[in-house]
């Protein structure tokens, strides 16, 4: 009896739908360089594939890694030599788009671009966006709650899923595809899986919560000298724009002036000496709907003091441009030889305040090292990046303790506002959840996956 995961997987579902060697040599391992590392991937074209792939996996104490579109920043999808990789890249169907019912049902390997191209005909949206909506997938935003710049408007994936069906690590399906906005037949399950970083059980299916798309935006870069007045900017925008504010974003003058400068730019839209810079997104019925209700906000703002400077984009381009300077946080990885990522979360008052703290932090241990800040003061959430040369990251530990024993001196923070824990952030997971709290983590694990063959080792160990 054979015990290679290659031979028992291909016995079970066919060799065509398992690659091995050169072929999955080959491809792109993504954000995580460890993600091809059990050298055996599976690609499951259904849920009954599924079904006899969690099964074999089971009756053979086979762990199984799940891989959507690779764009995970906590190593939640590296896998080693023994696990088998289970790719949903052939599960891709736009199953069903009902604008009056307000839902469509996708498969987990349908990419966010994919299915904002498909709602695009019946002008809904999906709530939630993310820069990498070109690859990733909707099973790994829900597997990681995805959340983005939209958040404050729509909400993380949490709020923007009706259903799912899932596959447990015994090949059981829990059909939990209801389409309904309101349903409270009992405890609601579907949550335990969103965010579970594919610990709990493999998605199979996705009901999402639609909305109108926005008839039009109007978006703005502002300055600002302080992030105090950037604060009570936040503040009078949530109160004049109500749900017509769709973005609140900010950035640190050295992230600011790190993406406006890389090749291909051109001219930055606003001076690089102010203290902070924002982008700030309004929805309205039409153009000048829209426009009208920015400038209700902007010009108030201007007379007291609060903006600086600003610029409010004219054309789709311009408004292109404004997002770029958010968004295009790869022109750190440009500029040095490797990186870290971390993504933090605060009340709202505190976040400033460790923004200071961090960079002060930084200028006394490591002067050398700039760390970028930016993200989506609307919803609390910031992100945080440095560029390292490649024997200073081997090091990494240091920096991981300088920034999350800088992010525990203020209560009710986070170290995972919205890319999940998977490896990376293992090891301080205690900074943000009580220790009876992982008790209960640790139970519903062994209750659904008492084997542990599904996504071993991400977010705990057992």
């Amino acid at each position: 009896m054979t015990t290679n995961p290659a031979e028992i997987l291909s016995d079970a579902i066919g060799a065509e739908q398992v690659l091995t060697g050169e072929a999955l040599a080959a491809r792109n391992p993504g954000y995580c360089e460890d993600s091809l590392g059990a050298q055996v991937l599976v690609r499951p074209r259904s849920t009954q594939d599924l079904v006899t792939i969690c099964q074999t996996a089971a009756d053979n104490k086979i762990a199984l890694v799940p891989h959507g579109g690779l764009t995970g920043l906590v190593d939640a999808t590296a896998s080693h030599m023994g696990e088998v990789i289970v790719s949903f890249e052939r599960m891709n169907r736009v199953l069903r788009i009902d604008p009056a019912q307000g839902i469509a049902v996708v498969e987990p390997g349908v990419t966010l671009e994919a299915l904002t191209d498909a709602l695009s005909k019946h002008d809904v949206i999906c709530g939630v966006d993310i820069p990498s909506r070109g690859s990733c997938t909707l099973g790994g935003m829900v597997s990681t709650n995805a959340g983005g710049a939209r958040v404050l408007r729509y909400g993380m994936i949490r709020q923007n899923v009706l259903g799912l069906e899932v596959v447990l690590a015994n090949g059981q399906i829990l059909d939990m595809t209801s389409p309904l906005l309101k349903n409270n037949a009992g405890y609601d399950l579907k949550q335990l899986f969103i965010g579970s970083e594919g610990t709990l059980g493999l998605v199979t299916k996705i009901v999402l919560r639609l909305w109108p798309a926005p008839k039009s935006l109007s978006c703005a870069l502002v300055a600002c000298d302080s992030f105090d007045h950037f604060s009570q900017l936040f503040e009078r925008a949530r109160h004049v724009l109500g749900a017509r504010l769709m973005s609140f974003e900010a950035m640190w003058p050295d992230y600011y002036r790190l993406t406006t400068s890389q090749p291909g730019f051109g001219a930055p839209p606003l001076g690089a000496d102010h203290g902070l810079y924002g982008v700030i997104e309004v929805s309205g019925a039409d153009e000048e709907s829209a426009q009208n209700a920015l400038m209700s906000l902007m010009e108030p703002a201007f007379e007291a003091g609060l903006v600086a400077d600003a610029i409010v984009a004219q054309s789709e381009a311009e408004r292109a441009t404004i997002w770029r300077a958010r968004e295009d946080s790869d022109a750190i990885e440009h500029l040095h030889e490797t990186y870290l990522s971390y993504d933090v979360g605060f009340e709202l008052r505190d976040l400033g305040p460790f923004a200071t703290a961090l960079v002060d932090n930084f200028a006394s241990r490591f002067p050398e090292i700039t760390p970028y800040i930016f993200g989506h003061v609307g919803d609390g959430n910031l992100h945080v990046m440095y560029g390292l040369s490649h024997s200073e990251a081997a090091n990494r530990d240091v920096y991981d303790a300088l920034l999350y024993d800088t992010v525990s001196g203020f209560a009710g923070s986070t170290v995972s506002a919205e890319h999940g824990i998977g490896l990376e952030k293992r090891a301080y997971l205690d900074r943000s959840i009580t220790p009876q709290m992982l008790d209960v983590m640790k139970s519903l694990k062994r209750t659904l996956d008492p084997d542990n063959i599904l996504n071993p080792g991400k977010i705990f160990e057992l």
